[in-house]
């Protein structure tokens, strides 16, 4: 039987949120996909039977489904709260999304372990975040993309890699949601910093103009309680588009699956990404999706759930094939659906949690066995000649000496 753990999540030194980020401001805001996934994992961790606390995610305490949300407002007050005993001394530490505070925890706490949800790793900064290898025991990746490119980019931390694949809420709410009839809409999911939003922006007035009977929604989270969903200027400048063809939300979530539901298509970001969550949303509800085409979308966004693009002449060509055909729109998103069924319900983050919690159990009886480097490419090339030239020379000799 599986020991029951105390566990800390950390979201940030202050609370992103004017509202406190719980489940159940989830019926009333748009959060963002890093703060929904840590309710997810608050959610599977407590029903493997671990005390969970959260930390960092509201500024007030509150207690629901059996998970602990410790109020503090900034990290005076969680040093605080630390030395007080109000938070239990955890055996497993989760940074949600963010590194700030792990050379923090590890001196606080050195018998814990410190887990990396690795929901921000900067593609192009990525250092920043493995510089805290020595005080991250692993680093936890969001997408089997995300986990494939970083163990190919990163080997020597290879060892430290370990999968917690981002979900949807499938069981607890996709399933039993009503879907909505498809309309004449396309639709894009993802906050307004998500890259290709722009060069979404210009190849959608060209298809609206050829397709007057369209509309654009773009539906992104607002970070605050009053902060209205206004798009950046830039995004839009320069474009023209007819009156009532676009407009711009922020929904709940279950707000936003419905509506979701009734589009044509579904636009998310062109890369990028760790383990894009708008993506897998719009699977869930049984559309196609049109993404970018990298390591991470190869995985989530694979054939025959959506199209993968990249240039201008790619993005047009895929939508206008998709609009002109609504057959193979819902063909593909049935596909999608299928992908969610298959691996990205609750019960595959409850597997991933358990696999690195028991990794975490014996890793330090394994001590330096679990941490052997890895050869560089060129290593592990030059090696594979010499095996094979060595069993080409063994083979000789067994000839000949028959």
């Amino acid at each position: 039987m599986n020991e029951q753990l105390n566990i800390l999540l950390w979201r940030s030194w202050i609370p992103l949120y004017e509202y406190p980020v719980t489940f159940s401001a989830l019926a009333k805001y748009s959060i963002g996909g890093t703060c929904s996934q840590l309710l997810w994992h608050a959610r599977n961790l407590t029903q493997m039977g671990h005390h969970v606390q959260v930390l960092g995610a509201t500024k007030e305490d509150i207690v629901e489904e059996a998970v602990d949300f410790v109020g503090s407002s900034n990290q005076s007050d969680q040093e605080r709260l630390l030395a007080s005993g109000r938070i239990r001394s955890p055996d497993v530490i989760f940074l949600e999304g963010a590194f700030a505070a792990a050379d923090f925890f590890r001196s606080k706490f050195p018998k814990a372990k410190v887990v990396h949800i690795g929901q921000n790793i900067d593609r192009y900064g990525s250092h920043k975040a493995f510089q805290e290898e020595t005080a991250i025991d692993i680093y936890a990746l969001v997408g089997q993309g995300q986990l494939a490119e970083y163990c190919v980019r990163y080997p020597r931390l290879r060892h430290k890699f370990m999968l917690i694949r981002n979900v949807v809420p499938w069981n607890w709410l996709y399933q039993g949601l009503s879907r909505v009839p498809v309309e004449n809409r396309i639709v894009w999911v993802g906050a307004w910093t998500k890259k290709g939003l722009r060069s979404w922006a210009e190849t959608m007035q060209r298809v609206l103009w050829e397709h007057p009977s369209y509309r654009w929604t773009l539906y992104g989270p607002c970070h605050g309680a009053h902060i209205k969903a206004e798009i950046p200027p830039y995004i839009l400048r320069g474009l023209r588009f007819r009156a009532g063809q676009l407009s711009m939300h922020s929904l709940p979530l279950a707000q936003l699956a419905k509506e979701i539901s009734s589009a044509r298509v579904v636009l998310v970001s062109l890369g990028i990404e760790c383990g894009p969550i708008s993506t897998l949303d719009a699977h869930a509800m049984g559309r196609p999706v049109l993404s970018g085409n990298d390591m991470v979308y190869k995985y989530c966004n694979p054939e025959g759930a959506g199209i993968r693009v990249t240039t201008a002449a790619e993005r047009y060509q895929a939508l206008i094939r998709l609009i002109n055909d609504p057959l193979l729109s819902d063909a593909l998103g049935t596909m999608g659906q299928e992908l969610i069924i298959s691996d990205y319900v609750e019960k595959n983050q409850r597997n991933d949690l358990n696999r690195t919690l028991g990794y975490l159990r014996v890793v330090g009886a394994l001590g330096a066995v679990s941490a052997y480097t890895p050869p560089m490419k060129i290593v592990e090339n030059v090696n594979h000649l010499v095996d094979k030239i060595k069993r080409k020379v063994l083979s000789i000799g067994v000839s000949q000496s028959r």
